[in-house]
């Protein structure tokens, strides 16, 4: 996301403020604004950087950091790989699952690319998809790319 972007909201809101206050408050916020993007831009980045803390905190086993690129404001999330275990011991659940054929295709096709057996390839999914966490009390669902 561009920082510039909220910046401009930022300002654009301060300004609509600041016309409101009388011409001096109006003043006073034209001389104020220039200040104010190297602030906001390192608030903004301190405040998505505990995200990705709170996020790591809640995600067994990821690494999540907020990363600066020019203007680019970034969360970078990637899960640390650990090896899939495949032993008869620790399979012990049974599933059976219906799909479309093109469906099973695609997903054969996946497995042969990552290498691994379609077991293995579900074992992983799975693993990855069954993590939820909440922010501020909202519930975030869904896939990321690492």
């Amino acid at each position: 996301m561009k920082m510039s972007t909220f910046i401009e909201r930022f300002a654009a809101d301060l300004t609509a403020l600041g016309k409101l206050g009388g011409p001096e408050l109006d003043q006073a916020v034209a001389r104020l604004l220039p200040t104010l993007e190297p602030v906001l831009r390192s608030r903004l980045l301190e405040a998505f950087s505990e995200v990705a803390l709170e996020l790591k905190g809640q995600i067994p086993g990821a690494t999540i950091e907020a990363k600066l690129n020019g203007d680019d404001l970034e969360l970078i999330h990637a899960l640390d790989e650990k090896p899939v275990s495949e032993t008869p011991a620790d399979l012990n659940a049974r599933v059976t699952l219906r799909l479309p054929e093109d469906l099973k295709s695609r997903i054969e096709a996946a497995a042969s690319n990552e290498g691994v057996s379609l077991n293995t390839w579900f074992l992983k999914v799975g693993e990855r998809g069954s993590h939820q966490m909440k922010i501020g009390g909202r519930q975030l669902k869904g896939k990321g790319k690492s």
